[in-house]
Parts: C-alpha cells; structure tokens; sequence
C-alpha cells in the first residue's frame, strides 16, 4: 500500500479586515484558567470533569448533568472574548442555528446560558469519537468508498442547514467528528460558531459586517477569501471538496507558509486532481470529475445544493455497487437451485420410496395412514378367453340424504249401501 503524505500543518480560523489576515489564538490570561474550572456546576446542573479540547473562541469539557447523569460536552467562551459583543453573539447563534436545524449528522444542542460569574457557555451531547484530521493522522488517506461515505453524511447535514438558510463557513476537517458503529463510520459536524444566515425570518441583522472575511484558508472558497458578503451555500460545497480530496490524498489541496499564500492558490492555482496525487493507487474518472467539478473557482460552475453532491456521490460508485448486487442475487440463487436438487435427487433415492410430503401452512397435521387390508378382486368376463381382474374398492359416497316421502294409499270407494267408514270423508285419497 501506497503510504499516504503527511497532513499538512493547518492555520486556524482566521479574520481578515481589509486584507490583513489575524489569526486570534487564545492569549495567556484565556488559558491560565483552565484546569480551575474543574469541579465547578455551571448553572447548578453540569459538574465539569475534564478539559476536552480548546478552540479558537472557547474551551471544551467534559461535564455530568447532575439531575439525569448524562455526560455532556460544555463549550465556555474564552475570559478575554466574554465583554466582546459580537463575540458573544456569535456563541449565541452558534447555539440558535445547531438548535434550529436538528439534524442527526449535526451535533445536539441542549442548553445555553450564563453562569453567575459571568461565563457564557454551550452544552452539546458528548460525541465518543474522533475528528477527521485525526482520523488522517491515525490511518492515513482512505478509500474511495469510505471517503464518500463520510462526505455523504456530511453533504446531508449541509443540506438540512442550507435549507433553514444557514451557511457553516468553517466547514474544514477538525469539525467533522467520526464515530465508530457497527455499521461503519457516522459523521456529525459541529462548530457552527460563524455560521452565516441568509435568510432570518425574525428580521435579525447579520453579524458579520461587509469587508469581513471569516474562515479558515485551507478550506476557503474563492469568493470567501475576497468578501464575506458574497459568500452563499456553495462555499460549503467548496469546502467539501476540499475535505473530500483531504481524504482521498491525505493532504490539502492547496498549501502554503501563510494564509495569504493559501488563498492565491485557491483563486489562480490550477484545479488538482485527487489521481495526480497518488501514483500507485488508481482513483476512478468519476471520482475526479466529482471532486473538480467541488472545487471549480467559480461558485455558478459547482453543483447547485448539497443534495445534488448527494445524488453524484451515490451515481459515483452505482457502477460497483450493482455488480456486488448482481454478485450477491446470483450466489443466492445458485444455491437455491443447488439445495432444490440435492432435495430432489434424495427423495428419488431408494431410501425414499414415497415421494416427499406436502406441507399446506395453517393446516392441521394429517395422521399416517392406517396400514391397507388386501383388496377384494371381481372377474369380468367380456370375451371368450379374457378375464379382467379389477379391485373393488369400497368408496363412501356423499349423497345427501332425501326426506322419507309418505306411502300413497288409496282407500276403496264404500259400495252402494255400504256405511261409510269414520274419517273416509276428510281423508285427502278418495
């Protein structure tokens, strides 16, 4: 097997004003707090246990609801971030668009508050699993089949959030969580903390201003990196495609030492195909169209929604998939067949003389026969020198039963002198 190249070193969610990219780790004073938050109750209901991961606008934990004893995950916003209004908006409507779009392959909200010593926090269901780029790290890049079986789920999840007018625009591989089940990988995204809606119908202006870019760079659709304003649906499709060919390679499309270096590719580098990475391994025609077509430089030359990338993604392996279906139905009738011979050619055996039994479902089970007394023989004779010897079997026979009929008597008329008899005149037979 082909190693797979290493995974390029990732630049975080960035924020570009006027062209200045600013990557905004969190600073000294955010994280010299971490570990004392265990052991608190947020809220009085979650007991944090652990520290889970620290992102770009918070830490995660590990924390127990108390009444239920769930474990869940609590995402707190960074100290310095806490008096940043626009970053706290952002962790509220990261908190409204999961909520709102209730998907199975997007992480469950279940609560949002504020503690009374003024920490915003996110509590989300616990997911035992791991992210994509670790997945990458651990296995390295993996086959066609089960990379498309997790761009798939992915792919319905943007669906579901395009349809409620809401558009990730941090979709990149360390906001993929995979988990492992007994029939195969199961994807959740998360992370919809700058997430764009295109369509609030509770009439609430959009966070970002105009001029303001949002995302990561690696996973930056062309339009992203130039105007947060024109961003819509498809720059998750870029993305996508970007994730896809991450998986299929083992590493990004597009690399470079800064995130403006990044971004130039992106908008001038010629298109790459996941095949030209790899020189042993061969990746289908189909495959490569698909991920080209995910990474086109114009938004209008990508697929049109996400459902569209579901459909090409199934019509990309029908081929496969139906001669294993074809393989399966004809196995499946060879030994149907074989079994019906074997069965037949047994009860024609000598062991079996009597054929085999008929069994009528929802019948009563018949008893054996009794044992047959010899026949009794009857000779016919139709010709001079011939004797036809026939068994006289003793068949009941189903008639109906008639009803007795009265025996007609017909009294004798009295002779002329003659008394009439008692009864004569009413009898009906004269």
């Amino acid at each position: 097997m082909e190693p797979s190249p290493p995974v390029a070193e990732r630049i975080n969610t960035v924020r570009i004003v006027r062209g200045t990219p600013a990557v905004t780790p969190p600073s000294q004073a955010a994280t010299e707090g971490i570990e004392a938050a265990i052991g608190r109750v947020l809220g009085g209901r979650y007991a944090i246990e652990s520290v889970l991961a620290l992102g770009g606008m918070g830490i995660v934990y590990r924390a127990r609801h108390l009444a239920v004893g769930r474990p869940v995950a609590v995402k707190i916003l960074r100290a310095d971030l806490a008096r940043n209004t626009e970053a706290l908006a952002r962790f509220h409507r990261e908190a409204q668009a999961a909520a709102a779009i209730g998907h199975p392959h997007i992480i469950e909200v279940i609560d949002f508050g504020h503690s009374p010593e003024g920490d915003a926090y996110l509590v989300m269901e616990l997911i035992e699993g791991i992210d994509l780029a670790g997945l990458l790290r651990r296995e390295g890049r993996l086959p066609v089949a089960r990379a498309f079986g997790i761009v798939r789920q992915v792919a319905d999840a943007l669906s579901a959030a395009h349809a409620k007018g809401i558009v990730h625009r941090d979709l990149k591989s360390e906001n993929v969580m995979v988990l492992s089940r007994h029939d195969g990988d199961y994807a959740k995204v998360l992370d919809f903390g700058i997430s764009k809606v295109i369509e609030d119908d509770q009439g609430r202006a959009p966070i970002t201003l105009d001029g303001v870019v949002l995302g990561t760079p690696h996973y930056m659709a062309p339009e992203q990196g130039s105007d947060g304003a024109l961003v819509d649906h498809r720059a998750d499709l870029y993305a996508l495609g970007c994730i896809l060919f991450e998986l299929l390679t083992g590493a990004l499309p597009y690399d470079g030492k800064t995130p403006m270096e990044v971004m130039y590719k992106h908008h001038h580098a010629a298109i790459p195909r996941p095949s030209s990475r790899l020189t042993e391994t061969c990746i289908p025609a189909t495959v490569d169209a698909l991920v080209v077509r995910l990474l086109a430089k114009s938004r209008e030359d990508r697929y049109a929604d996400a459902r569209a990338v579901v459909d090409a993604l199934d019509a990309a392996l029908s081929p496969n998939l139906g001669v294993a279906r074809w393989r399966s139905r004809v196995a499946v009738a060879a030994m149907i067949a074989f079994g019906s011979l074997v069965t037949a050619a047994a009860w024609r055996s000598s062991n079996h003389a009597d054929p085999p039994p008929v069994v009528a479902r929802g019948l009563a089970p018949v008893s054996p026969p009794l044992p047959a007394a010899p026949l009794p023989t009857v000779a016919l004779r139709e010709a001079a020198q011939t004797v036809l010897v026939a068994p006289v079997i003793d068949l009941p026979v189903l008639v109906p039963p008639t009803p007795a009929r009265q025996p007609m008597v017909r009294r004798r008329q009295p002779r002329p002198g003659e008394a009439t008899p008692e009864g004569l005149k009413a009898s009906p037979y004269r």
